[in-house]
């Protein structure tokens, strides 16, 4: 239960939803964009944040879309993660999805409630972001399309009163070679201590990570190395660590050393199994 009063809208399109956000703006109060809600509920229980006003965006058709056409794969906002898992369009993504906390979050946990949320680790961003993944963005000053490369830094950079209407993954994408490995303390509800997916285009790795640092991320400087063949694995692997893009997580799930030497294992595993070498 929420410990305080608010406001409750569920606007039925993209016009009424960012038109509702200025509204509720101009008159001076602190609206927020709904989804899921498993977050939200969570940080008002715990009076982490405290909008007057929510605005759930499930309504909306663009967002509930989940379809393959010609050549690209739309992905609504309000797909939930247990069902990116059951999809088969996209491997790489319901692997990894179907990994996040357990069945009964995700059922509730949409893709873009994961992804725009405040927790560092946004998991359900991985495959997405090395896969030429667009986004479409919906606010006050209208529609856009961005490609996610250029949107996401640390966290989406949405301006005030915009919300992520779907994303758009190329159909030469999604049925590359890929290969993910999740690493937790005790189990699959825990939060990971590295989770990394990895898709090898065109011969190529690509690779992102969540849970090694305070957000995730996908970096072509570790990318680059992670090709560098004439390398050997573990000399990569440990090429790559020293080239993040922050510090490395150290709290009660894992300190610092124990993650990092998790994630360079995992490389050097990944890099045998999709170069062939074991």
């Amino acid at each position: 239960m929420i410990p305080f009063d608010l406001e409750f809208y569920v606007p039925e399109n993209i016009e009424e939803a960012s038109g509702l956000f200025a509204k509720l703006a101009d008159e001076g109060k602190e609206p927020l964009y709904y989804a899921g809600g498993t977050e939200i509920i969570t940080f008002t229980r715990q009076q982490i944040i405290k909008p007057d006003s929510l605005i759930d965006l499930k309504k909306i058709p663009e967002t509930t879309t989940l379809k393959l056409e010609g050549e690209k794969l739309t992905i609504g906002s309000n797909i939930t993660l247990t069902t990116l898992q059951g999809q088969e369009y996209f491997p790489l993504l319901a692997l990894t999805a179907g990994v996040i906390a357990d069945r009964t979050v995700r059922n509730r946990l949409t893709l873009g409630g994961n992804i725009c949320g405040k927790l560092p680790y946004r998991e359900a961003i991985l495959a997405l972001l090395i896969a030429d993944t667009k986004t479409v963005l919906a606010g006050t000053e209208g529609m856009r399309t961005v490609p996610l490369s250029e949107l996401f830094e640390k966290r989406l950079k949405l301006k005030k009163g915009e919300f992520l209407v779907q994303l758009i993954v190329p159909g030469d994408q999604l049925k590359n070679k890929s290969w993910a490995k999740r690493r937790e303390k005790h189990g699959r509800v825990d939060y990971p201590l590295c989770h990394t997916a990895v898709m090898q285009k065109k011969g190529l790795i690509s690779a992102a990570v969540s849970g090694l640092c305070a957000f995730p991320f996908h970096s072509s400087q570790i990318d680059e190395v992670l090709n560098d063949t004439s390398l050997a694995p573990e000399k990569r692997a440990e090429k790559a660590s020293e080239l993040l893009p922050a510090a490395v997580r150290s709290d009660e799930l894992g300190s610092a050393d124990y993650r990092l030497e998790l994630w360079k294992k995992d490389l050097v595993t990944m890099l045998s199994e999709l170069e062939g070498a074991g």
